[in-house]
């Protein structure tokens, strides 16, 4: 009996040490740069910080047109190709991809519809164009109504719903406050059913 109690013990001071330790490690990727689609979807950062308590920089180098990233970490600075690295999360939790040296806001990471936000800020005539790519790995490309039954070729419900549902390829991107969701993904999670 007096075994069973330290075996418990034991058991329990592991548990609650290791869930610590991986919630105190998970905490220390509040931003920092993803190479691969693969860290992108196993969330493993590179040169990540803890926002709260580190600071580093990604410096995006876009007013330029530069083909690469410089990311001040540690007193240390690296500079990356765009065309080598997958994207970034920032502090204020918003993800980005790096496509053709362009950068994409990441929408809705978790999904197999990724939507994407490509924004250019130029006096009187801003670009804000929006795309998306089947997986996080897929090709981004632009959200029409066209693109999307392309993609799914096979998916001829899914056809039917975008064409019932969004009047224009603008509304492709409307957003349901009350479910707190893109439309589009939940017109594809219905055309599966």
């Amino acid at each position: 009996m007096y075994l069973h109690k330290i075996n418990m013990k034991l058991f329990l001071l592991f548990t609650f040490g290791t869930i610590n330790f991986f919630s105190v490690y998970a905490q220390q990727d509040s931003s920092g740069v993803y190479f691969t689609a693969s860290d992108f979807k196993n969330r493993h950062l590179v040169y990540a910080i803890n926002c709260n308590t580190q600071k580093h920089k990604i410096k995006l180098k876009e007013f330029f047109s530069k083909p690469y990233i410089v990311v001040v970490h540690n007193d240390s600075s690296y500079t990356l190709q765009k065309s080598e690295v997958y994207g970034y999360k920032d502090c204020d939790e918003n993800v980005y991809r790096f496509v053709d040296q362009k950068v994409y806001t990441i929408l809705n990471p978790e999904d197999l519809i990724v939507l994407y936000r490509y924004f250019v800020y130029i006096p009187k005539d801003p670009i804000n164009d929006y795309f998306f790519s089947v997986g996080s790995d897929g090709d981004v490309i632009e959200l029409t109504k066209t693109n999307l039954k392309e993609a799914f070729p096979d998916n001829h419900r899914f056809h039917m719903l975008i064409d019932e549902t969004f009047k224009d390829d603008l509304d492709l991107i409307s957003y349901s406050k009350k479910s707190k969701a893109y439309r589009l993904l939940a017109t594809y999670s219905a055309s599966l059913k």
